[in-house]
């Protein structure tokens, strides 16, 4: 069972902005590690000038911000757009609520970041947009989380197997699961799609999350497949989910991988044919 982002219908990428509520309260803040990364690699710094694709509401925009950059956050849901812009709220930052695709920017950005986005996007149209955007020698950076780790298994995680198994059958278990995000083939070819970008490399930074039953409900509650079960079905996951939680002691520690792409702007106009330290792919 992977609860990593997967090739999904067009319409789960605006689900979230109907209980985007829900979704701020579920979704945990990325590790710090992955802003040193930026910063060490990919020139965020006070005053650069970002552009955060996707940005929900805000776990990037947030972090981003307090770098000192100067941030414009494109979000196409407007309820999600309005927690972001009120949580956030900066003199530095510019919410424009519009698909990425028909987004009206002006260029020149140092860095452009898709925090659990980039897979919503057309892999060729936004490359190259994106390109257009980021000036020659700034930085592309995109990446998302896991929701475990199989080669760190739990007994949380095989408990929550036999749910998955009676509510969601068509589903791999816990340790037959493949991560979408790690299939570094696919991400490489599309990041360096048109010539754009370059010098790709690939950053894991290892974590864990500690849950309770509720912040477990409430995380389970943002992922598109639970969300599209029939309402007594998505309850009694939920409900499952939270008494797996209080049968360890009314909390686990749940491992979390986030897989950090970053590439380089050419020189060209494209076409051109609780964190552990991070590990290089």
């Amino acid at each position: 069972m992977s609860t990593t982002p997967e090739a999904a219908p067009p319409g789960r990428r605006m689900s979230f902005n109907a209980a985007a509520g829900s979704y701020r309260r579920g979704r945990p803040p990325y590790p710090d590690a992955v802003f040193e990364l930026l910063a060490d690699r990919c020139g965020l710094r006070p005053g650069a000038r970002v552009l955060d694709i996707g940005a929900g509401t805000g776990l990037a925009t947030g972090p981003l911000l307090a770098a000192g950059a100067h941030v414009v956050a494109v979000e196409p849901g407007e309820n999600l757009a309005a927690i972001l812009a009120a949580t956030h709220a900066s003199d530095r930052l510019e919410v424009t609520v519009a698909d990425f695709e028909t987004a009206d920017l002006a260029g020149g950005f140092d860095l452009a970041v898709a925090a659990t986005a980039l897979h919503w996007l057309d892999p060729v149209s936004s490359t190259r947009k994106i390109g257009e955007l980021v000036r020659p020698g700034g930085w592309l950076a995109a990446w998302w989380t896991d929701f475990g780790d199989t080669n760190r298994p739990t007994a949380f995680r095989d408990r929550l197997d036999a749910v998955y198994h009676d509510l969601l059958p068509t589903e791999p278990g816990y340790r037959d699961s493949r991560s979408y995000a790690l299939d570094t083939d696919r991400w490489r070819r599309q990041l360096t799609a048109g010539g754009w970008f370059d010098d790709v490399a690939v950053e894991v930074v290892e974590w864990s999350q500690t849950l309770t039953a509720q912040t477990a409900r409430d995380l389970w509650s943002t992922f598109p497949n639970i969300a599209e079960l029939a309402p007594a079905d998505r309850e009694q996951f939920l409900t499952r989910l939270a008494a797996i939680v209080d049968s360890q002691g009314g909390q686990v520690d749940d491992p979390r991988l986030t897989i950090v792409y970053t590439a380089a702007r050419t020189s060209t106009f494209g076409d051109g044919s609780g964190v552990s330290p991070r590990r290089r792919l």
